[in-house]
């Protein structure tokens, strides 16, 4: 049934001091009515090093990303930034929170973590936006259509991080359900 979905991608973007990362999320939504006080709500998985830079800083953006950005969602998508600075080849500015914005994309929002909930895998993260801009009215960017022109290679580097995740979060989630009670 997931599979039939097709969930915009969304770039998270963090830093902490000189350490700066992203990654690619589908678990970002809204989460206030109110358009006077706006709030995310995003899933982060616990081993990412992107969760750490939230962690630390207490704040994070999130970003769409235009249809033709698929190697822009891709670069965020493969590999770790504990291993390379996945912002080193992109226009960027600093927000107030110090996370990194992504001066080419869709639309943009700044946000300051409030709460947070530990689910074994992920973190959930409800942070209030403290700035955001759209620079382009198109839809954005889904998984289907970044799945579609990935390459082989990329294919495979995808799903060899797919894999990896598994492993590492699998124990995670199942200590999670043993403290819950489940």
């Amino acid at each position: 049934m997931f599979r039939r979905l097709n969930r915009e991608v969304w770039v998270v973007t963090a830093a902490d001091t000189d350490r700066r990362g992203g990654l690619l999320a589908t678990y970002v939504s809204q989460a206030s009515l109110d358009p006077a006080a706006p709030m995310v709500l995003i899933g982060i998985a616990a081993n990412h090093f992107t969760r750490d830079l939230i962690d630390a800083s207490q704040g994070f953006a999130v970003h769409l990303l235009c249809p033709d950005q698929t190697d822009v969602a891709l670069n965020f998508a493969i590999g770790s930034g504990r291993d390379r600075d996945k912002l080193a080849n992109l226009s960027v500015r600093r927000g107030a929170t110090g996370a990194p914005l992504l001066r080419e994309c869709l639309a943009w929002m700044e946000c300051r973590v409030g709460g947070a909930y530990d689910a074994g895998d992920r973190i959930y993260y409800w942070a209030d936006v403290t700035d955001g801009q759209a620079l382009s009215e198109d839809a954005p960017l889904c998984e289907h259509e970044l799945m579609a022109a990935a390459s082989e290679e990329q294919l495979q580097a995808l799903r060899a991080n797919l894999a990896h995740d598994i492993q590492v979060q699998r124990p995670m989630i199942e200590a999670w359900r043993r403290r819950a009670g489940s």
